[in-house]
C-alpha cells in the first residue's frame, strides 16, 4: 500500500532505491529529468523510504517567475526577483536535458553570442523579446531533498498555480548525467519527462 507524503504524491516503499556513498565525477552540465501533472493526478514516487515522508528533510521555497515565450523557438527564459536569465539548453539525451550556467542578460553585453540559441546575441535576443514574448506568471511552492550523493543530486516536489489553475512538477537533477537518469527512471519508471517551455506552450495551447 501506497503512503501518501505531500499534496498529491505518495510513496511506493518497495525496491528501495539505495544511494548512500555514491560518487561520480562532477560534470559542467546540470542535468534534468522535469515531469509535469494536471492538478487531478496522483502521482507516485518509487522506491523511498519512511525518511522521505518527514518534511522538516526538505528545504522549501517560495517562488514567483514569469517565463517570457517566444514563437518558434524553446529559450528558457524567466523573469526573477528583478533578473531576466536565460537557461541555456545544451544537450538533450532520452528523458534528460542538459542545461549550462544561468546567464542574466541584462548583465551582458549586447554583442554577446548566447549558448544555445544558434548563434543568436544578446540584443538580438532581447529584440525578439520586446516584439515577441507572451508572458506566463508562474507561482510555485517547492520542496526539495538533496541525495547523499556525489555530486548532490536534487529531488524537486512542486505545487504550480498558472493561469489559475494547479499543476505537479518532479524535477531530479544535479551535475551527473548517469545519476540523474538512473534516479528519475527509478522514481517514476516510464513517465514522459518534458520541459518548462515545452509545457506551458501546450497548457497554454500557445499558437506559434
Amino acid at each position: 500500500m501506497n503512503t501518501r507524503l505531500v499534496w498529491n504524491f505518495e510513496i511506493d516503499h518497495h525496491n528501495i532505491l539505495h544511494l548512500q556513498h555514491l560518487s561520480t565525477p562532477r560534470e559542467d552540465i546540470h542535468w534534468e529529468a522535469r515531469y509535469f501533472w494536471p492538478s487531478n493526478t496522483t502521482i507516485t514516487l518509487h522506491g523511498l523510504d519512511s525518511s522521505f515522508l518527514s518534511l522538516s528533510n526538505y528545504k522549501i521555497k517560495y517562488r514567483q517567475d514569469c517565463y517570457l515565450l517566444l514563437p518558434s523557438t524553446h529559450f528558457n527564459i524567466k523573469q526573477r526577483r528583478m533578473q531576466l536569465l536565460y537557461k541555456p539548453l545544451l544537450e538533450e539525451s532520452g528523458i534528460l536535458r542538459g542545461y549550462g550556467k544561468k546567464i542574466n542578460l541584462e548583465d551582458c553585453l549586447d554583442n554577446e553570442i548566447l549558448p544555445g540559441t544558434g548563434g543568436l546575441s544578446v540584443s538580438a535576443l532581447l529584440t525578439q523579446l520586446r516584439q515577441n514574448k507572451k508572458e506566463i506568471p508562474v507561482e510555485k511552492e517547492v520542496l526539495i531533498y538533496k541525495f547523499p550523493t556525489a555530486p548532490t543530486i536534487k529531488l524537486e516536489l512542486a505545487r504550480l498555480t498558472i493561469a489559475e489553475q494547479i499543476f505537479y512538477s518532479v524535477c531530479v537533477e544535479g551535475k551527473s548525467k548517469v545519476f540523474v537518469s538512473s534516479i528519475a527512471k527509478h522514481l517514476l519508471a516510464e513517465q514522459v519527462s518534458c520541459d518548462y517551455v515545452s509545457f506551458l506552450k501546450q497548457t497554454l495551447a500557445y499558437d506559434e
